[in-house]
């Protein structure tokens, strides 16, 4: 299915960066095809465009954001591609890189839930466990109240 996919990408899809990262995008007037790619891959989503004029047919477009699925999604077409080749392989350093810093990103929140949760359970206040911290107060009691 990788090879139906990367054939159909290749044709229609696109890879554009923005400021957060990368995303995929693959119109089609054929929303049954999206469905079974999505449901092949697992995630993505499938949003109708609008229709600027009367007399064009309905379209969709699959479309993922998520790094980590983009990734996943590039790793899976990108020795099946011909046309987008170079333009995956010059997008794979950077998505590493990109993931790269979101984990640490978790692991520096999670430890920071962490010690605000065992900061109040040894009877701290937000407002301290935000100086000692070095967070927001708000932030604080939101980290330990939502987790």
């Amino acid at each position: 299915m990788w090879l139906y996919i990367a054939g159909f990408f290749d044709g229609e899809g696109s890879v554009s960066k923005n400021r957060h990262g990368f995303r995929i995008t693959i119109p089609q007037t054929n929303k049954e095809v999206l469905e079974k790619i999505k449901d092949f891959v697992t995630f993505g989503y499938i949003i109708k465009v609008t229709k600027r004029k009367d007399h064009w047919k309905e379209s969709w477009v699959y479309y993922i954001a998520k790094q980590e699925e983009v990734y996943k999604f590039i790793s899976g077409i990108k020795k099946f591609c011909i046309v987008k080749q170079s333009l995956i392989k010059s997008a794979i350093p950077e998505l590493q890189q990109i993931l790269k810093a979101y984990k640490k990103k978790k692991i520096k929140r999670l430890k920071i839930i962490d010690s605000a949760k065992k900061l109040r359970s040894a009877g701290l206040t937000y407002r301290q466990i935000g100086s000692k911290l070095k967070i927001d107060w708000g932030y604080a009691r939101r980290v330990v109240i939502k987790n």
